[in-house]
């Protein structure tokens, strides 16, 4: 279907009388992603994984929360970022209103990492407050994570390369979904170490003081194909994730 923003009221009363009671809310964030990646990235990214299931699902897809908890990312200009109790609270409320015009499943699909407590703080309150309501927020890297790895691996890209933000993962995927965003010439390698060690130091102290180009990982092989096989299989892993999850979900 359309995305939400683009039906009239009485398109989505007739898809909710048509048995269309699922909304994927897509969450992005409006962070630096080094020099050569928009600001906005992971909210491209976001939006085109929820449409993309929107293709193969009767469901239908809310407009993008474009701001996230992005706070690690301080010390870098642009940044935009709410409070974890803030976005919540923003989940929150939407999902109330949804309900009160028949949705009965919401998916919270976050392409920013940092959304996690946010997203962990409206799962609590969802189930308290909204019991009318099914929740699903997938974990990607639980999701799609090895999927992701196993075609980075293929193209001979290791996990340093790959990244963790601005890296050859992300890059590769703005190159296929807006190329003309991407300033390859200004990619640059940042902190290319050990992954799991630099996730915990994102949380701990933040971007700046891992690398100052603000990358984790080498965008320097980042290649649109590659991009766009990325995105086909993490579409594949949510759909399969998706069904499994609608089938076995009974809302009140």
């Amino acid at each position: 279907m359309k995305p939400l923003a683009e039906l009239t009221e009485p398109m989505v009363a007739q898809a909710i009388a048509a048995g269309v009671n699922t909304v994927i809310l897509p969450l992005g964030a409006t962070e630096q992603h080094g020099s050569h990646l928009p600001m906005g990235t992971d909210t491209w990214r976001a939006v085109a994984l929820a449409e993309r299931l929107a293709e193969r699902l009767p469901v239908l897809v809310a407009p993008v929360i474009p701001i996230g908890c992005s706070d690690e990312h301080s010390g870098f200009a642009g940044l935009l970022s709410l409070d974890a109790e803030t976005l919540a609270a923003v989940i929150v409320d939407c999902a109330r209103r949804m309900v009160a015009w028949g949705v009965r499943h919401l998916i919270v699909l976050s392409a920013h990492g940092g959304n996690g407590h946010a997203l962990t703080l409206a799962a609590a309150r969802l189930q308290q407050e909204v019991p009318a309501l099914a929740v699903w927020i997938p974990d990607a890297m639980l999701v799609c994570g090895a999927t992701v790895l196993a075609i980075a691996e293929q193209d001979g890209i290791p996990l340093s390369a790959l990244g963790l933000h601005a890296g050859e993962g992300e890059t590769s995927e703005l190159l296929h979904l807006s190329p003309e965003q991407v300033r390859m010439d200004l990619a640059v390698p940042g902190y290319t170490g050990d992954m799991p060690t630099a996730l915990m130091q994102l949380v701990a102290v933040g971007t700046q003081a891992l690398t100052l180009t603000g990358v984790v990982g080498d965008p320097r092989q980042a290649d649109a194909g590659r991009g766009e096989r990325y995105l086909v299989a993490q579409t594949a892993c949510y759909e399969t994730a998706l069904r499994q999850w609608l089938t076995q979900t009974n809302p009140v």
